[in-house]
């Protein structure tokens, strides 16, 4: 019963505006300062009447009922307007709680609060901020004089000033802390899709959308840095070419084609995964870059790939396709570029090409 109210509640205020494009997480953040408020309005007359019973606390009460018109004019209103409702309704309990109580009660310590939420509630430019800046600072600088050259309308004791220091500190820390955790909440959450959105994008810029591998962009950037890196490290370069893929294409078509691609990145990656980077270099040419192995090391790794493509052939709608490729192999010789270690790669897969294909090079 108490979880299925509390779920109506929190629905309540979580409840859309009735005009249309308003912020929601604002016009919430709204109805939970309100009603923050209304409920210190309705202890301070309690406390008041044990801590100094001769004064006014019963202005509480009217308080109390301006803040619950606010909150249920949230639902009718613009957000706009709610903000400026509850700031001044804020601003009025400041000066005429100053004014009755006293400086020494610490209740303008409120206005910071109030500074934050117009800060980031209203979608003005630095000028008008500027402004309301200077206008709350001249109200508090003005209350501040006040209370030097006048005494407060009701004298209070040093423990009703204390028990009322303590309850207005509460307010402003419990207030402050709402709008901070609302709006820094706002700026988490942008600020994680946006680097969500960069991490995408960058990962988009460096892959190849069919097979998910790195395309040649991203492939060079890693060999290089690594290269830039430790230019004595010893790596081995690998690059594979589907034998007649061109066929396969005029033949059954280039979705087909397509998934051939994607059949092959699964087999390379089962194989090489562990070993190597794979890359897809352009239409049906991969390269492989093996850190740390020997070339004598990656021959064999590719023959076991190349003997498990020639034993799987690939099931297109019913068809079996036999899809071969054929590998060339480059060992880093701690003297070349990578350029010219790409173009010996190269050649030596053009070299298996001519040989027949289906077979390493090396």
């Amino acid at each position: 019963m108490l979880k299925e109210l509390c779920g109506r509640f929190y629905s309540l205020l979580k409840k859309e505006a009735a005009h249309e494009n308003e912020p929601q997480r604002i016009l919430f953040l709204l109805r939970n300062i309100m009603l923050l408020l209304g409920l210190y309005f309705l202890i301070f007359p309690l406390v008041m009447c044990l801590v100094s019973p001769r004064t006014r606390g019963w202005i509480g009460y009217v308080f109390a009922v301006l803040a619950a018109l606010i909150f249920f004019g949230t639902y009718r209103l613009r957000v706009r307007t709610g903000v400026v409702m509850c700031v001044t309704l804020q601003l009025a309990w400041v000066v005429i709680f100053i004014l009755m109580y006293g400086w020494d009660c610490g209740i303008q310590h409120l206005m910071f609060e109030m500074l934050v939420l117009v800060y980031f509630a209203i979608y003005n430019g630095v000028g008008y901020k500027i402004g309301y800046t200077a206008f709350l600072f001249a109200v508090r600088f003005v209350l501040f004089v006040y209370c030097r050259r006048n005494q407060p309308y009701y004298g209070l004791t040093e423990n009703a000033t204390v028990v009322l220091q303590i309850m207005n500190m509460i307010l402003s820390f419990v207030l402050m802390g709402v709008v901070c955790a609302m709006f820094s909440s706002n700026v988490e959450s942008a600020e994680k899709k946006l680097v969500l959105y960069n991490e995408q994008l960058k990962k988009q810029a460096g892959t190849d959308p069919l097979t998910g591998l790195w395309n040649r962009r991203q492939m060079m950037r890693y060999i290089t840095e690594k290269h830039q890196k430790d230019s004595n490290m010893a790596f081995t370069l690998g690059m594979g070419d589907i034998d007649f893929f061109k066929k396969i294409n005029d033949n059954w078509g280039h979705d087909c084609g397509d998934a051939v691609l994607v059949w092959i990145t699964r087999h390379m990656s089962e194989v090489l995964g562990e070993h190597a980077r794979l890359c897809r270099w352009g239409g049906e040419e991969f390269i492989f870059f093996f850190p740390d192995m020997n070339g004598d090391q990656v021959f064999e790794i590719l023959n076991v790939l190349r003997m498990r493509l020639d034993n799987a052939p690939f099931d297109w709608k019913g068809e079996w396709l036999k899809v071969t490729m054929t590998f060339g192999v480059e060992e880093n010789d701690f003297s070349s570029s990578i350029d010219t270690l790409l173009k010996n790669v190269d050649d030596k897969l053009y070299m298996g090409k001519k040989q027949g294909r289906d077979r390493v090079i090396y």
